[in-house]
């Protein structure tokens, strides 16, 4: 019986040595073997033997074919980088969608009742922009109003919502699309260069460095930046009751607390 054992727990421990590909007979981790790594002929007795080129001729055999030394490493193959096709102009507008692709208008170069931007149907009455770059790829910038309706607030940027403006998970902070100065990128909102909101006297913060664009499909995208220099991810919307563009993290906060059936959008630049 004791004997039946000692052979079983042999077996056992050669099969777990053989075949797990990590432990060796003494417990230890071993190395997975190099891929490709010829295999060892098994012989009477259960040990593992490699056949010699001296033992083949001795049974007329021809010698065994050169190894292959292998690490057993193989390169992955890596994509290439296709180059950011430059925008053909530098100057163009902004096409807006609802975010099922149902187009919505264009940035109009007249502002709403309150001097906030609005929507146009139409390129003829629409706002022209600019970026400084024709490949605008690579970080937040400026979009400049060619035709804007305050050329003391050329920009297109973002001021703080008159019911709040920092921006976090069930906050109802919002920012309306107005004209502006310039501020620096990643940075909260600053009230020196004043908004195209002033002449209503509201001076609340705006931020103009706020946007980027995709290089492939030349999509528009917003980051505010919250006054704690903190960031969340930034929805553009479209507000028809009262028909501004704005932005939000929270959309459903929003329309919670205001009901106005506001919703999101995209902005693409069109090159003129």
């Amino acid at each position: 019986m004791k004997l039946q054992v000692a052979l079983a727990a042999l077996f056992f421990g050669a099969f777990i040595s053989a075949n797990s590909g990590i432990f060796s007979d003494d417990g230890g981790v071993l190395s997975d073997p190099a891929e490709g790594a010829p295999e060892a002929r098994t012989v009477k007795g259960g040990l593992a033997k490699k056949e010699t080129n001296f033992e083949r001729m001795r049974r007329g055999l021809p010698p065994l074919p050169p190894a292959r030394r292998s690490s057993g490493f193989k390169p992955k193959p890596v994509p290439s980088k296709v180059p950011c096709a430059p925008l053909s102009s530098t100057a163009g507008y902004i096409k807006v969608a609802k975010s099922d692709g149902t187009a919505a208008g264009y940035i109009s170069k007249t502002f709403d009742g309150k001097r906030s931007y609005t929507l146009t149907q139409s390129t003829m009455s629409a706002l022209e922009v600019k970026v400084a770059s024709s490949s605008p790829f690579n970080g937040p910038f400026n979009l400049l109003g060619l035709n804007a309706p305050d050329t003391h607030h050329p920009y297109i940027g973002a001021v703080g919502g008159s019911k709040g403006y920092y921006f976090g998970n069930g906050q109802r902070g919002t920012a309306y699309l107005a004209g502006t100065g310039t501020s620096a990128a990643n940075s909260p909102p600053s009230s020196k260069d004043g908004s195209s909101l002033k002449s209503l006297g509201y001076n609340a913060p705006s931020e103009s460095q706020i946007w980027s664009m995709d290089c492939t499909t030349r999509a528009i995208s917003a980051q505010w930046t919250n006054s704690d220099s903190t960031q969340h991810s930034t929805t553009i919307f479209y507000d028809p009751a009262v028909h501004y563009l704005g932005l939000t993290f929270d959309l459903d906060a929003f329309n919670h607390r205001f009901n106005e059936g506001a919703y999101a959008v995209t902005f693409t630049f069109v090159p003129l």
